[in-house]
């Protein structure tokens, strides 16, 4: 699978980066559910909606810190 790292710097804001977040497992959980959405079906429209979320989705060097310790303050915490 080809890198999709962005080079040029990142100017979404982190509330922008939050939406991304939460809007992409509320992507992925459409999309694992037959009722809701068909690949065959709407393949182009699917990609469209990847593409906006990653727009503004966080790259992996910058969400792994923040999830890891927001995570591990929340076990601590239980």
């Amino acid at each position: 699978m080809p890198n999709m790292e962005r080079t040029r710097p990142r100017i979404s804001s982190v509330h922008q980066q939050v939406a991304a977040v939460i809007a992409t497992r509320d992507f992925l959980l459409r999309m694992v559910d037959p009722k809701t959405m068909t690949v065959r079906d709407n393949a182009r429209e699917i990609r469209r909606e990847a593409r906006a979320l990653l727009r503004h989705y966080p790259p992996a060097d910058q969400l792994r810190p923040v999830l890891e310790e927001g995570l591990s303050k929340k076990q601590r915490l239980e």
